[in-house]
């Protein structure tokens, strides 16, 4: 399966609807059809993210070879 484009993610947006979530839960509701579609969409948001973050990390490392070539 292809990756998806991930540069037009917004990292603090996704980070802060993880944080709703989580809060969510915390709160003890019981709802167990609504817990199971916040778990699934925290579990995508959470590999956009780490896949947003990796592609960073990638272009940063890229970036100081780069530099440091010259």
């Amino acid at each position: 399966m292809p990756k998806k484009d991930t540069k037009k993610v917004d990292v603090a947006k996704g980070f802060q609807e993880l944080e709703e979530i989580a809060a969510w839960f915390e709160q003890g509701n019981g709802d167990l059809d609504q817990g199971l579609a916040k778990f699934e969409r925290a579990m995508t948001l959470a590999e956009t993210l780490k896949n947003r973050l990796d592609e960073a990390e990638n272009t940063i490392k890229e970036i100081k070879k780069r530099i440091h070539e010259e």
